[in-house]
């Protein structure tokens, strides 16, 4: 049997390229050193990534130097890197086009896209007289010449439809939306202002109104109820409300229904006064903005969690007319300038029309260049611009907002999508080699400030979605200092300790009873606050006191379980009674092990648990030294640091609360006799404790006892 072969030995089309270092160095060499475009291919050929670059032999170089210093995220391409090539350009610009054509041929899984771009519906108005270069409602759109005198006529009144694809042709093209609903909506409302024909040229042959005409949604093209230059006319007005040019288009409505009332025909005056005032109540639904009245797109990102969304908001004649979302892939570890940018020229360099400024919520890369790109594209300068005060700065972090509810909301979808939340979960039994498939997932994480107010958390996904109301908190009390390894055996401790509980009331018949007194440190205090109920949108409560694990110690008194806010549910009480298929550690083999240890000494050895290492996102399992790399744009590695990301923002929420209530309290805290009411009058009167400190003693006496006056003199 022969050996396999080691890197140096392997045939260089089977060997990554940072394992060849030869052959590396002398293709670098032989790279082109101006501007030019890049690609990078595994060992299928695929194309994994393409870029661009003013010097094509540095930008790759780049790549292949101090690679174990690089970003996980770029550590991970070059890991894959088979094989590159190089593409020479004139200039930036060209590079740059050349980029986004490539992106979208190939669509690299390393490269930021967008999803499903090519499903996005346009709205396609031909020019009246020309025949229309791709058939409607055909599956490939093909090219149809008129046939006959009744084709001939139809083509003087084209019809507006939805197309899947820009061509180079003069018709006038509206979009991409991303929502089709909402684009038919609008056409819907279009069609009541401005009755232009939806029938195809086969029923407009036949020559006879149909039941459109009827009810006001057609203007009878086919049977002469209306001549060729009056439906262009409804075509532009169609093409200035498509493009949010309101103003133009009222004035145009006024003039032709003074015109129609001076001719004395009032049947098309009030066909006119109809539309104009349908018209201004749509502007007067549109936002308006402070300010100038120039047209310009603001654009905003949010990334969550490997995802990414841009909101898109048309302004027009300064009205906000539109808005689009548009979810992007590939951004996992990168920056928002970063994706900004791929949006930017993916998305405006296949766009119909470019406005003349575009606002942007970051400052991307490469600024100069994409700007002249788009200006080339738009036939006239553009300008890209990222606001910092003002009515447009308040509309970028308003597109922001809507980008970030959007990504929440698609999130939302997808957590109750039972398809993919089972295939999600499969593939985490699979890749973590699990006897069962983990449908109840726990993580823990500690959050401490120099060892002060430590707190451990416990969050719960069920079916890959989060649990609220199974989520706890544990108040730190055994541990002093900075210690993360104690202080998550405590936590586990405590949790399995309630388990334990609950299993033997269960095999007992005994309902557990749920206390309402808080022990003292579980939760920073005596008393449950109303801040304390509200871990931002979760449930919360302390687990189970010290005691030898595994057990209960009866000399500790009970803890409690504090429910959401407005919960009433018995199963959310019940979530210590629960063991999970899978525990996560917010942390490297440090935490784990020590996690590890509390497990085998509740006699809970046979319950999965990993660490989740977050400068690599590498998983750890006990007692064995490589780590589990899950690929990085993996909806799987997704959830795994979802969770993650979930319980230490879970941690962090109830430590800053405990810091809060303990930073409130001031030296008037523990002076005898001083209570709330006496202390705000104290307050009130004086301003703060420094001047409190300064007043003298017959001011205090003024407002507490003596007694009390002179306890706090004493003290300050």
């Amino acid at each position: 049997m022969t050996a396999p072969p080691t890197p140096s030995t392997r045939p260089a089309r089977q060997a990554r390229l940072i394992d060849n270092p030869e052959l590396l160095r002398e293709r670098l060499k032989a790279a082109p050193s101006g501007p030019g475009v890049y690609l990078m291919r595994d060992l299928e050929t695929r194309v994994v990534y393409v870029g661009k670059a003013a010097n094509l032999r540095l930008r790759v170089r780049s790549y292949f130097s101090a690679v174990g210093t690089q970003q996980p995220r770029t550590r991970h391409l070059v890991e894959r890197i088979f094989d590159f090539e190089t593409i020479a350009c004139l200039n930036e610009r060209e590079a740059l086009i050349l980029e986004n054509t490539l992106i979208k041929r190939y669509r690299p899984r390393f490269n930021v896209r967008l999803k499903d771009d090519k499903n996005y519906l346009y709205l396609k108005i031909p020019r009246p007289g020309a025949p229309d270069h791709h058939a409607p409602g055909t599956a490939r759109e093909q090219v149809r010449q008129p046939r006959g005198e009744s084709g001939q006529r139809a083509t003087l009144f084209p019809r507006p439809y939805y197309s899947r694809r820009l061509a180079r042709d003069d018709a006038r093209y509206f979009g991409p939306y991303t929502n089709a609903i909402s684009l038919r909506t609008t056409v819907r409302l279009l069609r009541t202002i401005f009755p232009f024909r939806t029938c195809s040229d086969e029923i407009f042959r036949r020559g006879r109104v149909c039941l459109d005409y009827h009810i006001k949604r057609c203007s009878g093209p086919c049977e002469g109820r209306i001549d060729a230059d009056a439906y262009n006319d409804l075509l532009e007005q169609v093409q200035l409300f498509m493009e949010g040019r309101s103003a133009v288009l009222t004035a145009q409505l006024g003039e032709s229904m003074s015109r129609a009332a001076e001719n004395l025909d009032y049947e098309a005056a009030a066909r006119y006064r109809d539309r104009l005032r349908a018209v201004e109540r749509v502007a007067e639904k549109q936002k308006m903005l402070r300010g100038g009245r120039e047209d310009q797109d603001c654009v905003a990102v949010a990334l969550d969690g490997g995802r990414g969304m841009v909101a898109l908001f048309a302004v027009r004649e300064g009205r906000v007319t539109g808005m689009e979302t548009h979810e992007l892939e590939g951004v996992a570890e990168l920056a928002p300038a970063e994706c900004l940018g791929s949006f930017v020229a993916q998305f405006y360099g296949s766009a119909p029309r470019v406005p003349r400024t575009i606002l942007l919520s970051d400052t991307v890369d490469d600024q100069e260049v994409l700007a002249d790109f788009l200006s080339e594209q738009r036939g006239g300068p553009v300008d890209l611009r990222v606001p910092q005060r003002g009515a447009t700065r308040q509309l970028v972090e308003q597109a922001r907002e809507t980008a970030s509810v959007a990504l929440r909301q698609q999130r939302i979808k997808e957590d109750f999508d039972a398809e993919r939340s089972a295939s999600l979960l499969a593939d985490l039994q699979a890749q973590l080699d699990l006897a069962e498939t983990p449908r109840r997932i726990e993580c823990y994480d500690i959050s401490n400030t120099m060892g002060t107010n430590s707190v451990g958390s416990m969050v719960v996904f069920e079916d890959g979605r989060p649990r609220p109301g199974h989520y706890r908190f544990f108040g730190i009390k055994t541990v002093e200092g900075a210690n993360d390894f104690a202080s998550m055996q405590e936590t586990l401790r405590r949790r399995f300790a309630r388990w334990v509980r609950a299993a033997r009331e269960d095999a007992a018949g005994v309902s557990e009873d749920v206390p309402l007194e808080d022990p003292a440190g579980s939760n920073g205090g005596n008393t449950i606050s109303d801040e304390a109920t509200q871990a931002g949108a979760d449930g919360t409560a302390p687990g189970e006191d010290g005691g030898a694990p595994g057990q209960l110690d009866t000399s500790l008194e009970p803890s409690t379980v504090i429910r959401r806010r407005g919960s009433r549910s018995r199963d959310d009480e019940d979530s210590f009674g629960i063991l999970p298929d899978l525990i996560l550690i917010d942390g490297g083999k440090g935490q784990l092990n020590a996690a590890r240890e509390v497990l085998d000494e509740s006699g809970l050895g046979d319950v999965p648990i990993f660490g989740l290492a977050k400068q690599n996102e590498e998983l750890f399992r006990p007692g064995v030294a490589e780590p589990i790399v899950l690929p990085r744009d993996s909806p799987t590695l997704f959830l795994v640091q979802r969770v993650r990301d979930e319980a230490h923002r879970f941690a962090i929420t109830r430590h800053r609360a405990r810091r809060s209530r303990a930073a409130l309290r001031s030296k008037l805290d523990v002076v005898p006799g001083l209570g709330p009411t006496r202390k705000r009058a104290l307050l009130r009167r004086f301003g703060s404790v420094d001047g409190i400190r300064e007043a003298s003693l017959e001011d205090l006496s003024s407002e507490v006892p003596r007694s009390v006056a002179l306890r706090i003199k004493e003290l300050l």
